[in-house]
């Protein structure tokens, strides 16, 4: 009968077969990155464990605190209950959010051909023709609700983030820039 777990895995964890313990682990893993844990509890967050290289494993007499970090092996120190092998993780999501008209500006110049789609996958090559802002805004405020001017057509950023993609060094990414 096969136990199920009641701690929620980092949805970067793939299955609980990839998190290594004294039960179930692979040699093959020395030297590389992961993410260590005492307590199975912490690899619901990977962000609160510790991002180390491990640097050897205990097979005898350690109990189950058998994964070690080169930090441990210099100090002496007991190793950590569980080690997930970074490899084996989902790769972290990009979160995109819309830009600002600042940040539209500084990094598209008036004439450049922009490539863009939108969700039925028509695709459009206009030129940024430049930009208007209503009475009172400012570029380099961040509330701004300024628009871009793409050949004729005035477009918020909300609305090219909500319905549109661009193609940025040959890849489509949502119209927007990378959260920080």
């Amino acid at each position: 009968m096969a136990v199920k777990s009641q701690c929620k895995l980092d949805a970067r964890i793939k299955s609980m077969d990839d998190v290594q313990t004294c039960l179930h682990y692979d040699d093959s893993y020395i030297g590389e990155r992961g993410y260590f844990a005492s307590d199975l509890s912490e690899l619901s967050d990977l962000s609160g464990c510790s991002h180390d290289t491990l640097a050897q494993i205990i097979s005898d007499g350690a109990g189950d605190d058998i994964f070690r970090t080169p930090h441990d092996v210099d100090y002496d120190n007991w190793g950590s209950r569980f080690f997930v092998p970074e490899r084996l993780l989902r790769p972290v999501e990009k979160k995109y959010r819309p830009y600002t008209l600042a940040e539209w500006v500084d990094q598209h110049e008036i004439g450049e051909v922009i490539r863009f789609r939108n969700k039925y996958n028509e695709e459009f090559n206009v030129m940024y023709t430049g930009y208007v802002i209503d009475n009172g805004e400012d570029t380099q405020d961040i509330r701004t609700k300024g628009r871009i001017m793409l050949i004729n057509i005035g477009y918020f950023l909300e609305e090219l983030f909500k319905d549109y993609e661009i193609c940025i060094n040959g890849e489509w990414q949502p119209f927007g820039i990378i959260e920080e």
